[in-house]
């Protein structure tokens, strides 16, 4: 279970990611340039826009794949488990 939150909660902040580009780039650079005296002031260019877009949703949809195949997996385990002409 905490795999599958874990993989969920991939899928929600790469679609934020997808969504807001430009918010993902800001909190980004508070983080990795914290000892710069102004990360506020840069401005990232249009196409690193573009890219963390499709990075974002490119995480996001890895994730939900991971995801369905977990869930498939571990129902065809859950069926193995319980069909009855196994025991035969």
């Amino acid at each position: 279970m905490r795999r599958t939150k874990s993989t969920l909660t991939t899928v929600v902040f790469g679609l934020a990611g997808a969504a807001f580009p430009e918010r993902t780039i800001a909190y980004a650079n508070r983080l990795l340039l914290a000892g710069y005296d102004n990360p506020e002031d840069l401005e990232p260019s249009e196409w690193y826009v573009s890219l963390t877009r499709w990075v974002s949703l490119l995480v996001a949809a890895g994730a939900l794949l991971e995801f369905l195949v977990d869930r498939r997996d571990s129902r065809a385990e859950k069926r193995a488990r319980t069909d009855p002409a196994d025991d035969e």
